[in-house]
């Protein structure tokens, strides 16, 4: 190969994981809001231990940590590189995604270059619209990708040894994001159903018995984890309760017509049109079934659709593994497009991580950041964990960060959001609530909260920003 061609070489590959880590960028230049809560979680974990009631609420109610080991890890990359550090993670992260969509894009189009970059660029960019975020959803998605590579390493080279990781997979996945630990089994079950040789039912047919000594393994580890079995029920108590799922969007359906929707389903719409009626040859039961089963969760609710996006397109790769796609045709047209498409996305991403990256902001917005401040302020001679301060379920996270117990916060307690839901519904009165806690501090940021108006508590407002958004109340008596 020419001097000239690794180049051109170089820089396609360049263009296709730089172009989404810049698209990530460019959507959210800042840490979701959940990751105060995960750090606030981090941090209580490695200066006191894992805990089985909850520290970091005022309710101190029993509680499991599907995502402990997320929490520390995350914790100490934000204890020595601070926010800028957790966001290069993320990027970190989503290059690896790219790195395996590329890899089993390579197996399933017997190493088709151009059609792996291209569906891996596509795969990641409708990724990056929602769901690449500084949250350990990002790590599941590493370890889901992980194992379609491994299990696709198997069926290609009929080599067990490659089995051996799925156990180690589902270690690592019950202790850093338990709630995902069912979504490495359901995948298993496409690849052992096509293990089977039927060509009535257009089972491919590979060796099962491997297969199913790695399915045992996974499960086999899944209990070794500190809280045990309940960990892995643990995500059973949020998908199946319906003030949780009326409050946190991610656990809503998918809605037709919300925000970039339209767009999902034009590419699911594409995606199903070109494997009805596209070559049939090389397209496998195991990926129809992943398809539409994820879909199906997908369309169930919102959480579930980032595992639908991560398998929609890469089985293109095996039907259309015959095709060699060029966005130029002419040679010396194509490679002078693709030098200056590289050089731009170099210079855009390195600029982008100068300005954007390297200057992520340790707060949700200036906002919070003083009314906090005022909080602060109020209670600088007293102990922090002996107050008692009302947040909703946006709010907690941040404040628990800053070193104080909340009402509610991100994790949703299925009680305490039930509670928090009627009360904003009018059935529990904001006298009621307020006598039942004897809340110390009330933080309100939307005029919608009961709370809004609290001077008939007998509290006192402290702070109120400029846009009479965020309020704070002292409700502590003389």
């Amino acid at each position: 190969m020419s001097p000239r061609s690794t180049i051109i070489k170089i820089f396609k590959y360049l263009i296709a994981f730089l172009i989404p880590a810049i698209a990530v960028i460019l959507i959210d230049p800042q840490l979701d809001n959940d990751s105060w809560g995960v750090i606030a979680e981090g941090r209580y974990i490695v200066e006191n231990g894992l805990y089985s009631h909850d520290p970091l609420s005022i309710h101190n109610t029993p509680i499991v940590v599907p995502n402990y080991a997320f929490a520390v890890c995350f914790y100490l990359i934000h204890s020595v590189f601070g926010a800028p550090g957790i966001y290069l993670t993320m990027l970190l992260l989503n290059f690896i995604i790219c790195f395996l969509l590329y890899k089993i894009c390579l197996i399933l189009s017997k190493k088709n270059i151009n059609l792996s970059l291209i569906i891996m660029l596509v795969t990641d960019l409708f990724l990056a619209a929602n769901f690449v975020v500084t949250r350990a959803q990002m790590v599941t998605f590493v370890i889901f990708l992980s194992l379609i590579y491994v299990l696709e390493l198997y069926i290609s080279t009929n080599k067990s040894k490659y089995l051996w990781w799925l156990p180690l997979f589902s270690l690592i996945q019950i202790n850093f994001h338990a709630s995902y630990w069912w979504v490495l089994i359901v995948t298993m079950l496409p690849y052992i159903i096509d293990s089977f040789r039927d060509s009535n039912l257009h089972l491919q047919g590979y060796r099962t018995k491997p297969l199913i000594f790695a399915f045992l393994g996974m499960l086999a580890v899944c209990p070794l984890n500190p809280y045990g079995f309940n960990m892995i029920i643990s995500i059973f108590t949020v998908y199946f309760n319906s003030n949780l799922n009326s409050t946190v969007r991610e656990l809503q359906p998918f809605r037709t017509f919300a925000g970039l929707n339209p767009v999902y389903y034009l590419a699911i719409f594409i995606t199903s049109f070109l494997y009805l009626f596209g070559p049939k040859k090389h397209l496998r039961i195991r990926f129809f079934l992943m398809y539409f089963g994820f879909l199906a969760l997908g369309l169930n609710t919102i959480k579930a659709l980032s595992q639908f996006i991560l398998v929609m397109f890469f089985p293109l790769a095996s039907s259309y593994q015959k095709s060699h796609p060029q966005i130029i045709y002419h040679p010396s047209v194509r490679h002078a497009f693709i030098s200056w498409a590289g050089v731009l996305s170099i210079c855009l991403f390195a600029t982008l991580l100068f300005i954007e990256v390297f200057h992520v902001q340790n707060y949700p917005n200036l906002s919070f950041v003083a009314v906090m401040d005022s909080l602060d302020a109020s209670t600088a001679n007293t102990d922090k964990s002996n107050l008692k301060i009302y947040t909703d379920y946006d709010s907690g996270g941040y404040v628990q960060y800053r070193g104080y117990k909340t009402y509610l916060d991100p994790r949703g307690d299925t009680t305490i959001t039930k509670e928090w839901v009627d009360f904003n519904k009018g059935k529990i009165t904001p006298q009621e609530l307020f006598d039942k806690y004897h809340f110390d501090y009330l933080l309100v940021r939307k005029e919608e909260d009961p709370f809004y108006q609290a001077n008939n508590l007998g509290c006192q407002k402290i702070y109120e920003d400029v846009a009479s958004t965020t309020l704070l109340y002292n409700c502590q008596s003389d």
